[in-house]
């Protein structure tokens, strides 16, 4: 069967998900991209597709009219917004969470009620719609203290406060009117991120892929405004013995079903939760066990970008994952942990950023990337790209993430930084004037 797969996005993660599909092992007609960047048209049999994605009927047209096999989606709006479920209702095959499980996401204030509700372990929270009710609240608790946006901002808005008076700015800032915020404690600890593949139809139900450490701060040693992430790497932990980690494991997989079966035994639900699920997790220092910070409901960026040099590098079908095949689906699948050496290696992920990233991020400008190759081991996922005037022309805040695979930590941190370093920006697309201040990229990846 040839199959033909669409990808809904622009980003590095959507650069990363047609890469490694088109290394799969099953015959691939065609890979579309919707509407990607300048990497994606890079890439063997993948095509990037112009169509604005906010217009879900268009998609849903493209689709039909091209018969998709498999439709995958990559940022979080489109879920939240619906698409799934009217993928669903004209039987097309979607991988990704309808619009209520999306609402996991989608708002901070229903994702929250939902881990209460469930006994589910996370941080001590309180909701608010009114700026004077929240700023006396404030005068009552202990810094720092953590500020949450209850809808979407794209990884940008979530403030950590150190100060009563940093963090009563911080709700003059994210509370709009008819808007809600989060006031929740400060969980001190090391941030996890455990991406689960889960699919209701497949004979098992949810696969772990490597837990990854992001790093979401702007700055370095974790200072400055949060972002949606300015790198990662193939967690630590995932080269602790078994029985080092083995509890921790297993705490994390029981948040993981407990949210599963809460969900989808909700009566709103009208069928069983389909797609990526991403916990974001503080491994306290208290206890050292797992808090959800936070629910996505899709794979994370950068962390897909260096999930998936990981599974390439370790021979891993991604469609298998998916359960796109039920004969070839795997039924013992972990990688949360290196289990008798069967799976091993790091990666390293440092995304180049525009200047003025994440707030006012500068466009238009030009880079090359003539110093730097693809091997075996190095790959260069884009995501704020596109060509212009046979010149790749920065669009976009993050311009794109320089992965590097090792089977030593420390190599593959080298390798990464040894390559991002040799990119270069331009103001114009003859790249005759040089300009490097265009463009940055935090130096403490790994560490």
């Amino acid at each position: 069967m040839n199959l033909k797969i669409l990808i809904i996005g622009s980003g590095g993660r959507e650069h990363a998900l047609s890469w490694i599909i088109s290394k799969s092992n099953r015959q691939i007609e065609k890979i579309y991209v919707m509407p990607g960047n300048a990497g994606t048209l890079s890439e063997r049999n993948v095509f990037n597709i112009e169509c604005d994605i906010s217009n879900h009927q268009a998609v849903l047209d493209f689709a039909i009219t091209n018969k998709i096999d498999l439709t995958i989606v990559g940022p979080e709006v489109p879920l939240v917004e619906g698409i799934s479920d009217l993928f669903e209702k004209n039987n097309l095959n979607i991988f990704g969470p309808k619009k209520y499980f999306a609402q996991l996401e989608g708002s901070k204030v229903f994702s929250k009620n939902f881990m209460s509700n469930n006994g589910l372990p996370t941080a001590e929270y309180k909701e608010f719609n009114n700026s004077q009710n929240a700023k006396a609240y404030l005068d009552t608790k202990k810094m720092p203290i953590v500020i949450k946006y209850d809808g979407l901002a794209a990884g940008k808005g979530v403030d950590i406060c150190e100060s009563v008076i940093d963090a009563k700015e911080s709700v003059d800032n994210l509370l709009k009117p008819n808007d809600k915020i989060i006031i929740e404690e400060f969980l001190k600890g090391i941030e996890l991120s455990a991406i689960y593949i889960c699919n209701p139809n497949a004979s098992k139900k949810n696969i772990g892929l490597t837990w990854v450490k992001d790093y979401k701060s702007r700055d370095e040693y974790n200072s400055g405004p949060n972002t949606g992430g300015m790198g990662a790497i193939t967690h630590p932990f995932c080269s602790y013995k078994k029985n080092d980690i083995y509890s921790l494991n297993v705490e994390i997989e029981k948040i993981i079903i407990k949210t599963l079966v809460a969900i989808n035994s909700g009566s709103e639900s009208a069928s069983k939760y389909n797609g990526f699920l991403y916990l974001g997790l503080m491994i306290s220092t208290l206890d050292d066990k797992p808090y959800i910070l936070e629910y996505n409901c899709r794979m994370g960026d950068p962390e897909t970008q260096n999930i998936m040099l990981y599974l390439e590098k370790n021979n891993i079908d991604f469609l298998d994952l998916i359960g796109f095949d039920n004969e070839k689906y795997p039924d013992n699948f972990n990688l949360s942990f290196i289990d008798d050496n069967k799976y091993s290696g790091f990666c390293c992920t440092v995304v180049l950023a525009a200047k003025g990233y994440p707030d006012s991020p500068v466009k238009d400008f030009y880079i090359d990337l003539s110093g730097i190759k693809d091997t075996d081991t190095v790959k260069i996922f884009h995501a704020g790209t596109k060509i212009s005037k046979g010149a790749i022309k920065v669009t976009g805040g993050r311009i794109l993430t320089v992965n590097a695979f090792s089977e030593s930590k420390q190599e593959a941190i080298d390798l990464a930084y040894e390559n991002i370093s040799k990119i270069k920006a331009f103001n114009d697309s003859d790249l005759k004037t040089e300009n490097n201040e265009l463009i940055f990229f935090r130096t403490d990846i790994g560490s």
